[in-house]
């Protein structure tokens, strides 16, 4: 796994998110598309997609509370 730097607004590259979960981008992709998943949508910038740090550990953290459930 990569370090990220924190910062008070991190963004990660789709790489980054791939990396972070070991997943193909067709993998992140799907799961952006899964409305049931909730996993959060990226930030297009200059045509390229960024999300946020805050976002990804938000969804990871439900993610957890639900597996527990």
């Amino acid at each position: 796994m990569q370090t990220v730097t924190r910062t008070e607004q991190t963004f990660l590259t789709g790489p980054q998110v791939q990396s972070r979960y070991q997943k193909s981008h067709v993998t992140i992709w799907r799961w952006v598309r899964d409305a049931d998943l909730k996993f959060p949508q990226p930030i297009q910038i200059n045509r390229l997609n960024y999300w946020r740090l805050a976002d990804l550990e938000s969804w990871e953290s439900a993610q957890a509370d639900r597996s527990a459930a």
